[in-house]
């Protein structure tokens, strides 16, 4: 398949809620999950700022941004366009605090304020928008993943370029992103947790 369903996603999201709300519960304490998954426009205007739940931690409301993935490359997705051009990944406009990252085996749990800054110092500096370009004019209509390497600052890093082709029945666009490895994060002393099932 040369493209990416993207009702697929939506589903296999919902499917592994459940398993996130208990890692919510049993890892985290935390009290009075709201999930923003319903079609009100309070709801979306919380996913429009990458919110997809909110929980109480020792009385505080924490705001979680959720990333699942069905594979564990070991590295983490950034979204660079959501809608290549024209509209920018989630990064840009994430108003959450964290960001858990589920993996089959293990979740990572990441500051998103400081993920936030090394995109957009480091990444989005080190990433021309012409290497997207480039994949949609040699590979048009279809998922491509590029290695290559990038330099910040005194680190190389081997990383992914990622153009996911996504099909509705409505429409079709471009996913843009990149997959770093999680070293990258310590690198710069972004805060990042491993929890092991």
């Amino acid at each position: 398949m040369d493209f990416h369903n993207f009702n697929e996603s939506m589903q296999c999201e919902q499917k592994n809620q459940k398993r996130a709300d208990d890692f919510y519960l049993n890892h985290l304490g935390a009290t009075d999950i709201v999930r923003y998954n319903h079609n009100t426009k309070s709801d979306m205007k919380k996913q429009r700022s990458d919110i997809d739940v909110s929980f109480r931690r020792k009385g505080k409301l924490i705001k979680i941004s959720e990333k699942f993935r069905a594979k564990d490359f070991n590295d983490l997705y950034i979204e660079f366009y959501s809608k290549f051009p024209n509209t920018r990944g989630w990064l840009d406009k994430s108003q959450a605090d964290y960001i858990t990252y589920f993996f089959p085996a293990r979740v990572f749990i990441i500051d998103e304020k400081s993920l936030a800054e090394f995109y957009k110092n480091h990444l989005s500096v080190a990433i021309s928008e012409d290497i997207f370009n480039r994949l949609v004019e040699k590979y048009p209509n279809r998922n491509v993943q590029k290695h290559t390497w990038i330099k910040i600052q005194n680190h190389s890093y081997k990383i992914q370029i990622i153009q996911a082709y996504n099909q509705t029945e409505d429409a079709s666009w471009y996913t843009m992103g990149i997959a770093v490895p999680f070293k990258s994060l310590s690198d710069f002393e972004i805060y990042c947790k491993e929890f092991k099932f």
